[in-house]
């Protein structure tokens, strides 16, 4: 079920992404991590994520998983925590891990599971969050951090465009801004009623705490993409 072409497209480029999405996530488990509590970041990338939460919150034991080797290996250069190479939505990888966890972070990582279609990419994303589950220890924390955007009929254009465009090309294609593209990574975004449709449908979640946070983009970006465009984090406690 791994896309190949997207793990190929962070090996190849190995970005670094913001980490403003963070202030709800360092709230939540200042909150609620004891002393010895465990972190992993589903979809770490080059782990400055988990750099950032180590110290914000003071947490010591962190764990990345990417698919990504390339992702890996700057997470391990940075911050030497251990690593696991697998995906999200590879049922026996997830849960032949081990390691049980107080916090499952999945940071901007559902919007790039990509399978053929739409359908075929949120099915993707539906599994990604049930398997974190399998990572949870009892009353640990699922964090969930995506941006959203309605109207859905756009993201369906988008989608599809981006599967037209990299069939020919694997650059990205910039308009007004590096972050708004036609090219590579292909993406599949969601509404905040998919997100929440996802943690329940895992089952055995509670969703404790959500936050919608209007996304930082120019009036003219947002003219010109014709889509409304917020930031989600959900935290969830795992009940079973």
């Amino acid at each position: 079920m791994e896309d190949k072409h997207t793990v190929g497209y962070f090996d190849r480029n190995v970005p670094e992404y913001s980490d403003y999405r963070l202030p709800h996530v360092v709230e939540a488990i200042r909150k609620h991590a004891g002393t010895d509590a465990w972190v992993v970041d589903v979809g770490c990338g080059v782990g400055n994520i988990l750099e950032s939460l180590m110290r914000e919150t003071g947490i010591r034991h962190v764990c990345g998983i990417d698919s990504s080797a390339a992702c890996l290996q700057k997470t391990k250069e940075r911050i030497g925590c251990e690593t696991i190479q697998g995906s999200v939505v590879d049922d026996a990888f997830m849960g032949s891990v081990e390691r049980k966890f107080d916090f499952v972070l999945l940071m901007a990582v559902l919007h790039h599971l990509i399978g053929t279609t739409r359908r075929q990419s949120k099915r993707q994303a539906f599994a990604a969050v049930a398997n974190c589950l399998k990572l949870l220890k009892p009353g640990g924390r699922l964090i969930i951090g995506e941006p959203i955007f309605y109207p859905r009929l756009t993201m369906h254009a988008l989608f599809y465009v981006k599967k037209a465009i990299t069939s020919v090309t694997t650059e990205r294609i910039p308009i007004f801004g590096y972050w708004n593209n036609i090219g590579a990574p292909v993406v599949s975004y969601y509404t905040y009623e998919d997100l929440l449709e996802m943690v329940k449908a895992a089952g055995g979640l509670e969703v404790e705490e959500h936050y919608l946070d209007p996304m930082r983009v120019s009036m003219l970006q947002r003219a010109a993409l014709i889509t409304r465009r917020l930031d989600v984090t959900i935290i969830a406690r795992k009940t079973v």
